[in-house]
């Protein structure tokens, strides 16, 4: 009877153990992985931003102001109208959002470097050991808007500043987790002096999205 009861409190002893090592176990890859992603967001966050001023910078090439809006002027002088030229536009948005989306591919394929210390799932020592090159499944899309800012240059002179904003939405796959990263970064790409009185319905936005008379 004896050695019953103490096979029976080993075996709960067994089994309890077990069940607190893989509670344990459970506990630190949750955590590990949950700093890790944060480590690998910031740098795919880093990426984002060189993938989008390259993209942006190449399917801009050598068009100028003058490739993408058109400015009508009156007898007087003034500005009679600033119209964009949609079909140019909309080319170059697509153009900067695929070359977004492959420049970062190409980038997030080469892995990010994680400390060793974010293996402990220690926040507080995630950054600190050698680092070691972790490969991250990113699931990459991008949308493109362009913005038209003004601002005063002078009397009758208005400063035209035309950007486009690249708005991009990783989710990152690490094992069984997963993070969603959403990205906004916006490049200046042509901006032009405006000679004339500028009517206000464009200082106050409309023309290529937001715009805004900057004092």
């Amino acid at each position: 009877m004896k050695r019953r009861r103490f096979r029976l409190k080993t075996k709960i002893i067994i089994v309890a153990a077990v069940a607190a090592l893989i509670a344990f176990a459970v506990i630190f890859f949750n955590n590990a992985a949950a700093v890790m992603l944060a480590v690998g967001s910031a740098q795919l966050r880093a990426m984002n931003t060189r993938a989008v001023k390259e993209a942006a910078e190449e399917a801009f090439g050598n068009t100028s102001y003058e490739d993408i809006v058109d400015i009508a002027y009156a007898d007087d002088g003034s500005v009679a109208a600033i119209t964009a030229r949609s079909a140019r536009i909309n080319a170059i948005a697509r153009n900067t959002a695929y070359l977004t989306q492959s420049r970062l591919g190409g980038l997030s394929a080469q892995g990010v470097e994680v400390p060793l210390g974010a293996f402990t799932g220690i926040e507080a020592l995630s950054g600190y050991g050698r680092a070691v090159n972790v490969k991250l499944v990113p699931v990459v899309s991008a949308e493109c808007a362009f913005v038209s800012r003004f601002s005063q240059a002078g009397i009758n002179q208005t400063i035209h500043s035309v950007y486009i904003e690249v708005v991009t939405d990783i989710t990152i796959v690490l094992a069984a987790r997963t993070e969603r990263v959403l990205a906004s970064v916006e490049v200046l790409v042509c901006e032009s002096i405006i000679n004339g009185k500028v009517p206000e319905v464009y200082l106050q936005g409309g023309l290529l999205g937001s715009g805004a008379l900057v004092p």
